[in-house]
């Protein structure tokens, strides 16, 4: 957790208790206020699971307004390591990039070839990570049979499979830099209320057909302790395999 946004979890704490002090001395002569939002308590100073929603809260949030169609697909861990120093705001080591994204620069031991290479990406990868700056609003697609549970009669849902805030996504090519969201539990269910749709998904899953499910998300944070990129889901959409939109949240 970045030390920063621990005291200021630590500051929005101690700035709360004054003010339930400044109630309890008023108590007798003020109405009851409205409920506000919650701020962590000393126990939950504690509690991992606590303290990662009261960051979570502190995060940028998309815009639920913004149209699909502004959304980039993520589907390489290089695009993962541009967003990462984009956000991070940390140095780019252009000679550890280089060695995991290009195989002509890791392919030679000639140093002179080395840094001819070097020189002609860093204005690459300085345009990729200025580039991770503006496109904030991505997509990460699966594909599997197993996506989904069987179907919750009492829910009207399904259940996505590994759909929480501590699972985290890599990509093959570079496993360095990885996603993890700060508010998958929110959409862990897919709602199907409809019967004759909720019986063709179902039959997709009990034959064990490929299904596809695409998440929207917007780029919230770089956590430098784990190279990892924090999203916040916005949109969730189950596909077939030829791209028939299922049932979407």
């Amino acid at each position: 957790m970045k030390k920063t946004t621990l005291l200021a979890v630590q500051l929005a704490l101690a700035l709360n208790l004054a003010a339930c002090s400044k109630k309890d001395d008023a108590a007798a002569a003020a109405p009851a206020a409205p409920a506000a939002a919650a701020t962590p308590s000393l126990a939950d100073l504690q509690n991992p699971e606590a303290m990662n929603k009261a960051v979570a809260a502190t995060l940028p949030k998309g815009d639920p307004a913004t149209p699909l169609a502004a959304y980039r697909k993520i589907d390489s861990g290089h695009q993962v390591m541009f967003m990462y120093y984009a956000l991070s705001n940390m140095p780019a080591p252009y000679e550890e990039i280089a060695q995991t994204y290009s195989d002509e620069y890791r392919r030679t031991s000639d140093s002179f070839k080395q840094r001819d290479i070097l020189k002609a990406l860093q204005p690459r990868i300085d345009g990729e990570i200025a580039g991770a700056k503006t496109g904030r609003y991505v997509i990460v697609d699966q594909q599997d049979s197993r996506l989904l549970q069987r179907y919750d009669f009492e829910k009207k849902a399904f259940a996505i499979n590994d759909f929480s805030d501590d699972r985290y996504t890599f990509f093959n090519d570079n496993s360095q830099y990885t996603l993890a969201t700060t508010n998958a539990a929110d959409f862990s269910l897919l709602k199907v209320s409809d019967e004759a749709k909720a019986r063709e998904i179902e039959g997709y899953l009990s034959a064990y057909k490929p299904l596809r499910l695409e998440t929207y998300a917007y780029v919230q944070d770089a956590d430098p302790s784990k190279r990892r990129i924090k999203l916040q889901v916005m949109k969730v959409r189950l596909l077939d395999a030829r791209g028939t939109v299922l049932a979407e949240m």
